[in-house]
């Protein structure tokens, strides 16, 4: 039987250990240079697989903290928590701007582009559903309110005579649950980001009806912003993270099929799966600020919780000026 006295000891003992792996795990998670969230299995963000397949990172001298979220919703909670658990972020622009508007905490700024179109709108394979019209009465799934392919599919329904009255939405579905949903039948349709579009057709049982482009050609989607205390206190860091993602995006438009086959390892596809989802996307780095303002005025427009009066962003601003101040492109330039 053990004594009290080396029972003492032994709770002693572990107690220390304890506090040593609690202290080893800290610091693992806070040794990185910089926290990077992403979308996960979002093919929109291939330059950041590929980054860290190549060995980009290492090769900038920079140890990062990979942080994965489910839609870019989160990411914006993430950044706007008192313990906010990451410093830049790879997710969609809708998003950014919606909370920007709306959260006082969103304290973030644009820097790069990741990729233009790559949503779509997938259906039953109905021949009765053929235009956006036929949404009507179905069940429509979104990955959350307010994100990219939300807003897509409120273009479709304007565009289309529809309002949200006219569809049952469902809302906090994982792309990766719409497909097995609208297998199962659950629902009639849902858009999402690819790979789950193209995954949505397989055995012919989903079609795309739109695809983000027909709606909006070569529209603004994913980006990488910034924590403004990050950026200001680590510009270094930024700049070499920027530096990373201008190679990743490069190396995936000069090595196609080798992009092509890191895609369809992380996200399980065949080839001609991979082949069919990358050509709805256009990788990119640059941002088209042009574009970048004609999707606040829609924004605005198709949301009554937006607005260029929000106290939330500089008085007086027009879309223009709101763009200046939201979006910097210098950084990526100077890289």
């Amino acid at each position: 039987m053990i004594s009290r006295k080396s029972m003492v000891f032994l709770i002693l003992g572990i107690v220390m250990v304890a506090g040593i792996g609690i202290g080893i795990y800290y610091y693992d998670q806070n040794n990185a240079d910089v926290r990077i969230g992403y979308l996960e299995g979002d093919l929109h963000q291939l330059a950041f697989y590929v980054a860290r397949e190549q060995g980009l990172y290492q090769q900038e001298n920079i140890k990062i903290q990979s942080v994965a979220f489910s839609n870019g919703g989160d990411v914006m909670t993430a950044f706007e928590a008192s313990n906010r658990g990451i410093d830049m972020a790879y997710f969609g622009f809708a998003p950014a701007l919606f909370h920007r508007f709306t959260n006082q905490a969103a304290n973030i700024t644009i820097l790069a582009g990741v990729n233009v179109n790559g949503s779509a709108l997938i259906v039953k394979n109905d021949p009765n559903i053929q235009t956006g019209e036929d949404l009507k009465g179905l069940t429509i799934a979104v990955p959350s309110r307010h994100n990219m392919q939300d807003f897509i599919l409120s273009m479709i329904l304007n565009q289309s005579g529809l309002t949200y009255a006219d569809i049952n939405l469902t809302v906090g579905m994982a792309p990766s649950n719409m497909v097995l949903a609208l297998q199962e039948g659950s629902i009639d349709g849902y858009i999402a980001w690819e790979p789950y579009c193209i995954k949505g057709t397989e055995n012919n049982i989903g079609k795309y009806l739109y695809r983000s482009s027909d709606v909006w050609p070569n529209h603004p989607c994913c980006i990488i912003a910034s924590y403004n205390d990050f950026l200001n206190s680590d510009i270094s860091t930024v700049k070499k993270v920027l530096k990373v993602h201008k190679e990743a995006t490069e190396w995936i438009l000069n090595n196609w099929n080798e992009a092509k086959q890191i895609a369809m390892d992380k996200m399980n596809l065949s080839e001609e799966q991979a082949a069919l989802a990358m050509a709805n996307i256009g990788y990119v780095y640059q941002m088209d600020l042009a574009q970048m303002e004609l999707f606040v005025q829609k924004l605005v427009n198709l949301n009554d919780l937006i607005s260029l009066d929000s106290p939330n962003i500089p008085s007086g601003s027009t879309t223009t000026t709101f763009i200046k101040w939201f979006v910097d492109p210098s950084i990526l330039a100077s890289v």
